[in-house]
């Protein structure tokens, strides 16, 4: 017997792909679009969009059929405990633990990634996170590096060991309507990504070339958000996207490319690859939620990988999730529930929905926990072997994806930038409210 949601919360199909750079140019052309704006009960999606678009997922009940849905639009996507234990799994394979390693998780701001945080510290023990609106990474070099210096130190051979994971999110609701979510004790649809449907709707409404400003200049009273805008519009001027075609999948995608760029950069600049190994888990996290939290339609939380790849002693190694099998409904259920802490009663957990896909287990996320999350259980972690186990040579995804240098950086500056950056510097210069000011600080009429 299924229970009742409960509202008091306070949160926080393809064929299966190697998991590897996504960082390629994307078809544009959806047919689905996001909901009126009527629907959107998101101060930050205040923007003009589309009509909404035809049911995908006929039975909302059938995990089979919602599966199929989301994988339209991210094809390969994997149920979120399915995800971690393939994880940790793999990364296990090439010496990293929940006992050795320090996570350092980048999602956005907003709570309902709090799922994904949960699972992510349960294998891997409590994150340093940089959290930023849509997963901006605003933290720099030294928020990285204050991150770094919290980690353990293996006694065996003195080496650092870090986990860095990082995923922007989008909300498709139970029955593939893009956008979607049904909060917690707050009636009616509201939205995710929020910040990114804004960007969706500016970059749309003024075009990409406006939003495109040289790196360090931002709105001081909107710094995150500004920032988000920025190198997103930039990173879809270099992919030559047309924005006016493309959906919030799509801009999603964007982002996770651009964030996923940000995050390498950054460590290029933080790790000394002398005294630390590292991990890189990047992707999308989906939430597949009901179109009514209060009803019994499951709750799910997926995500879609697109980077996996360790780098030790100085070599980097990419891999390939796919290749490593899916745990068992009722496997799952017994790791999902211990990833939940005390949210995870066992009354709470008695009648947990599960469903097996072409490429991933799928496991209900418990109405009890998502509305009462209280924290992560103690992290266990698999003692270190000598050598590596042999599926870590089975699970390689191949040679590691070419790098554009051409790529727009955190701080390259691009020619048409400085230009236009110029022409304002020198019509505020010309502004007579400030020839004025400028005159009286001198004594002069």
């Amino acid at each position: 017997m299924k229970m009742n949601k409960a509202v008091n919360m306070r949160p926080r199909a393809s064929a299966a792909r190697p998991v590897r750079a996504n960082h390629v140019k994307t078809a544009v052309n959806r047919s689905a679009s996001l909901p009126s704006t009527d629907r959107l009960v998101c101060q930050a999606a205040a923007v003009a969009v589309e009509a909404p678009p035809a049911v995908v997922a006929a039975n909302p009940k059938d995990l089979t059929q919602r599966h199929a849905a989301v994988s339209k639009y991210f094809p390969g996507v994997l149920g979120v405990d399915d995800f971690i234990q393939r994880v940790e799994i793999a990364l296990c394979g090439y010496g990293f633990t929940g006992r050795n390693s320090i996570a350092c998780s980048n999602l956005c701001r907003d709570e309902i990634t709090a799922v994904l945080k949960d699972k992510i510290e349960h294998s891997f023990g409590g994150s340093f996170n940089t959290n930023g609106l849509g997963g901006v990474l605003t933290c720099g070099v030294t928020g990285i590096g204050a991150g770094l210096s919290h980690s353990p130190i293996c006694a065996d051979s003195g080496r650092e060991r870090y986990v860095f994971f990082s995923f922007p999110h989008i909300a498709i609701d139970s029955t593939g309507t893009l956008a979607n979510i049904s909060r917690p004790g707050r009636p009616g649809t509201s939205c995710a990504c929020g910040a990114l449907i804004k960007c969706m709707g500016e970059l749309k409404a003024d075009g990409v070339e406006k939003s495109c400003k040289v790196p360090g200049v931002h709105d001081p009273l909107d710094p995150e958000y500004s920032i988000l805008k920025q190198r997103l519009a930039r990173r879809i001027r270099w992919e030559q996207q047309d924005v006016n075609s493309m959906d919030l999948a799509d801009i999603t995608k964007a982002a996770e490319r651009m964030i996923t760029d940000d995050l390498e950069y950054l460590i290029e600049k933080a790790v000394d690859t002398n005294k630390a190994d590292y991990a890189v888990v990047t992707g999308v996290q989906i939430h597949n939620w009901s179109t009514n939290f209060d009803d019994e339609v499951p709750n799910l939380e997926l995500v879609w990988p697109t980077k996996v790849y360790t780098v030790v002693n100085g070599k980097t190694t990419y891999l390939d999730l796919t290749k490593i099998p899916s745990l068992t409904p009722r496997q799952l259920q017994l790791l999902a529930q211990a990833s939940m802490g005390s949210a995870a009663e066992p009354s709470a957990s008695a009648g947990i929905v599960s469903s097996v896909s072409a490429t991933s287990t799928i496991t209900e996320i418990p109405h009890d926990y998502m509305a009462h999350r209280l924290g992560a259980a103690d992290v266990k972690g698999a003692s270190v072997l000598d050598g590596k186990p042999a599926y870590s040579e089975t699970i390689k995804a191949g040679d590691a994806p070419a790098a554009d240098p051409a790529k727009p950086k955190m701080d390259s500056i691009d020619l048409n930038d400085m230009t236009q950056a110029f022409r304002s510097f020198s019509a505020a210069f010309s502004n007579p409210s400030f020839v004025e000011t400028f005159n009286g600080s001198n004594g002069k009429a």
